[in-house]
C-alpha cells in the first residue's frame, strides 16, 4: 500500500496538467509550521486550506497560487492536526495573478512533504539546522555545512532548485532550511551533507522571503 501511494504521489506530481489549474482568494486563517504556510482560503463562495512554502501573509490578504495536489485527510505533525483535505500548492503570491503568469507558474518539479525527521548526529566542523537560525547574525556569509534529511524538492523554480533539509533540530520555524543550488539536486528522503553560503534577510519575489537561507549549494549523500 505505501508503495502504491508513494507511485500515485509521483505520477501526481509530474503530470502536465498538475500546474494548469490557478486559484485566487482571500486568507481567513493562516500559520506557519514545518517550513510550510498553512491558510485558510475563501475562493468565491468556497472554503478550504491550502499549504505551500513559507510565505509572509496575514488574514485579509487576496492571494493567488498554483494548485499542485490535493490530500485528503493530511495530517501535519508539526500542527498536531489532521485536515480534511489539503491542497499542496507552488507557491503563494500576494494579489490576484494573471492565469498563467510567471508568478504562478513558478514550479516545475515539487516533491511532496514527509514526515517529521528523527534526530541526526551533527557533521565533524558543522552545525545543526536549529544552530543555523540562533547563529545566523555570525555565520552570515560564511560556508556552512549540516548533516540531515531530505524533506522536500522544488526543481526549476527562477532558474534554482530548492532543497528543504531537517534534522530534527529545532521547532516551528526553526527546524527546516532550504539550500538553494543552481544545479545540484536531491531526492526526497536521502540524508546527505549539504554545503552552501548563509545569506539572511533574502526576498526573491512572489512570496518567497527567508530570515535564513543557504546559497550556492551541494550535496554529498552521507555513506
Amino acid at each position: 500500500m505505501k508503495n502504491k501511494f508513494a507511485l500515485t504521489v509521483a505520477i501526481l506530481l509530474t503530470s502536465p496538467a498538475l500546474f494548469a489549474i490557478d486559484h485566487t482568494g482571500t486568507i481567513l486563517e493562516t500559520m506557519n509550521s514545518g517550513g510550510y504556510t498553512y491558510a485558510k482560503i475563501k475562493e468565491k463562495q468556497k472554503e478550504y486550506w491550502v499549504a505551500g512554502s513559507n510565505t509572509a501573509v496575514k488574514v485579509g490578504d487576496v492571494v493567488s497560487f498554483s494548485e499542485q495536489m490535493n490530500m485528503p485527510s493530511f495530517n501535519s505533525k508539526t500542527l498536531n492536526r489532521t485536515f480534511d483535505n489539503l491542497m499542496f500548492v507552488g507557491g503563494i503570491t500576494h494579489g490576484n495573478q494573471v492565469a498563467g503568469s510567471p508568478a504562478v507558474k513558478l514550479h516545475s518539479k515539487i516533491s511532496a512533504p514527509i514526515a517529521d525527521v528523527s534526530p541526526i548526529s551533527k557533521v565533524e566542523d558543522g552545525y545543526t539546522v536549529a544552530e543555523l537560525f540562533s547563529k545566523k547574525a555570525e555565520l552570515k556569509d560564511k560556508v556552512v555545512k549540516v548533516r540531515g534529511k531530505v524533506v522536500k524538492v522544488s526543481d526549476g523554480i527562477m532558474n534554482s532548485n530548492w532543497i528543504h533539509i531537517q534534522d530534527g533540530t529545532g521547532s516551528a520555524g526553526t527546524n527546516d532550511i532550504i539550500f538553494r543550488a543552481n544545479t545540484a539536486t536531491a531526492n526526497v528522503g536521502d540524508v546527505v551533507i549539504a554545503s552552501g553560503t548563509l545569506v539572511t534577510d533574502q526576498d526573491f519575489g512572489y512570496g518567497y522571503k527567508y530570515d535564513v537561507i543557504v546559497e550556492n549549494a551541494s550535496f554529498d549523500l552521507n555513506r
